[in-house]
């Protein structure tokens, strides 16, 4: 009876932790001709929203966002954005057949740009950041590490 306690015990915290780990976005993406963002800016929402119309015509298309910060957070951000930009005829923020993944790392870390398949994605969008000048000069040797990173793909 003891030996069959701690398996479940065993069993039950594996579960728990795979349950945990795909809740935080850290599993891996598995789609192909996806539209990849790198990053995060108050300009996600108009952004998918104009991702999606282009979309609209072969059915809606997939979306995954890779950007260094908690999964939760910014499904629930893309969510408020989605809101606030509804359309007040139709009630509801449509996004037209297109799904949007969110996925939680750093755009400058190789494992990270694997597990949102950077090498099967259609396309790949940078996005910068609304900051001051200064992060300006540090954003510019960031993206040219992220270009040389993505080069090799």
């Amino acid at each position: 009876m003891l030996i069959f306690a701690m398996m479940l015990g065993l069993v039950s915290d594996a579960i728990s932790e795979k349950v945990d780990s795909l809740r935080k976005g850290k599993s891996e993406v598995n789609e192909r001709n996806h539209i990849l963002i790198l990053g995060w800016s108050d300009k996600l929402g108009s952004l998918l929203k104009q991702l999606a119309i282009a979309n609209k015509s072969i059915g809606g298309g997939v979306i995954v966002v890779l950007a260094e910060r908690d999964k939760e957070e910014m499904e629930m951000e893309m969510e408020m954005e989605m809101e606030m930009e509804m359309d007040i005829a139709k009630l509801e923020f449509d996004l037209m057949g297109s799904s949007v993944i969110c996925r939680s790392g750093s755009p400058l870390i190789l494992a990270d740009l694997k597990k949102v398949s950077v090498s099967k994605a259609r396309a790949i969008i940078v996005l910068a950041f609304d900051e001051n000048a200064e992060q300006v000069i540090t954003f510019d040797s960031k993206i040219f590490y992220l270009d040389l990173c993505l080069y090799k793909y």
